[in-house]
């Protein structure tokens, strides 16, 4: 039986390809190519930016995904009807330098895509409990005066995420302390009488110092 050229052999091969897909195997290369340019042009499409204008006026750039995380944002702009990303949003309760804190919070919890968001979970699920651990400690590495501000400010922005993360921080430095040491830690003034306290300790309502 005589051999076929390598030419022939192509050939029929193309041939075979031809009747099993009727698109030229070129033309489908070229389609997946330009599929993956379209592709990484989506990728590279930037997101949405709001102005957010803080408490001293400084006016910061938050991403859309960011902006959807606050409830009091996302409410403002529903009531206002500010369709236009240029229009100022005004977070008056808020410093500049405390809103960067929270921005860098939510850009680390943003929502995702469901695609996306199935692939961070399984990322999630590799990561070691105390990588996860060690990145809060660095966030929450702050003095009480900053925790307190970032706690004002997710409950006035109404991040929840942020607000219970925050709590906890401070329940867990209270945890096990007197309220003496409670009200040193924190510059906290007694306002009560000894007596007041006497009655209070009595009560039940108050642990010993």
């Amino acid at each position: 039986m005589p051999t076929l050229d390598p030419v022939c052999k192509f050939r029929r091969y193309y041939e075979l390809v031809k009747v099993a897909n009727p698109m030229d195997p070129l033309d489908i290369a070229a389609a997946e190519k330009s599929s993956a340019r379209r592709n990484d042009t989506e990728k590279l499409v930037p997101e949405k930016m709001y102005k957010v204008v803080t408490k001293d006026m400084e006016v910061c750039e938050v991403s859309a995904s960011v902006i959807s995380m606050s409830k009091l944002i996302t409410t403002m702009l529903e009531d206002l009807n500010l369709q236009d990303d240029d229009a100022p949003i005004p977070v008056p309760n808020v410093t500049s330098a405390i809103l960067k804190k929270v921005v860098y919070w939510c850009e680390k919890h943003k929502p995702v895509s469901e695609k996306t968001a199935s692939m961070k979970k399984n990322d999630e699920e590799l990561q070691e409990p105390s990588e996860i651990k060690k990145w809060r400690s660095e966030y929450f590495k702050v003095d009480h005066a900053v925790l307190f501000e970032i706690i004002m400010a997710a409950n006035y922005l109404d991040i929840s995420g942020l607000l219970e993360d925050s709590c906890e921080v401070v329940a867990s430095m209270m945890r096990g302390k007197t309220a003496e040491e409670i009200r040193l830690m924190f510059n906290i003034a007694n306002d009560l009488t000894p007596e007041e306290e006497e009655k209070i300790r009595k009560e039940g309502n108050l642990p010993e110092e």
